[in-house]
């Protein structure tokens, strides 16, 4: 499955991803390690194998679906964004998103949320998408505003990161009819 934006593009997993994917991670240790415990300095090659190969059965499973954000000029590797946690009896999932450090502030992450949003939406049928980050998370939180996300507010002891239960705030984006 592939979706084609202006710049940018999603598509799923594919096993020769996993060395590019490896690469763009750790350029991106720095800004991301705080929020995403999983993006850490020790990050292997090994790491990222198991993750992309675990891509396909998550996507079965109907409860993760992961794509990779991609370049729609020259197709370079760009970050990650998914749909995860879903509640098929409400209809609900969680959008999750990362960008490369050389890809920061150029509306990547914003553009990659408007396409699964309408995955989301479309192919999967949900009537609400949610978006929950770390408080002092602000490059997330911009990405969630400029996506047309509404905040909700903070939730107590929402997030687990590094063992500890923080609060976390709430955006959201709902199906419209």
């Amino acid at each position: 499955m592939k979706i084609e934006g202006n710049k940018i593009g999603i598509r799923k997993f594919q096993t020769d991803d996993i060395a590019p994917f490896h690469m763009a991670v750790k350029e991106s240790v720095e800004h991301l390690h705080e929020f995403m415990p999983w993006c850490h300095p020790e990050y292997s090659i090994q790491e990222s194998k198991l993750w992309v190969e675990s891509r396909g059965p998550a996507w079965d499973s109907g409860q993760d679906y992961s794509f990779i954000v991609y370049s729609t000029k020259d197709h370079e590797l760009l970050g990650g964004v998914d749909i995860n946690q879903i509640n098929s009896s409400h209809k609900v999932g969680n959008i999750g998103y990362w960008v490369r450090k050389k890809s920061l502030r150029l509306g990547v992450a914003t553009e990659a949320v408007s396409l699964i949003s309408g995955f989301g939406f479309g192919s999967l049928e949900l009537n609400r998408l949610e978006i929950v980050m770390l408080p002092n998370n602000v490059a997330s939180r911009k990405v969630a505003e400029k996506s047309g996300a509404k905040y909700e507010g903070v939730l107590q002891k929402r997030l687990l990161v590094r063992g500890e239960a923080l609060d976390a705030c709430m955006y959201s984006l709902v199906k419209h009819a």
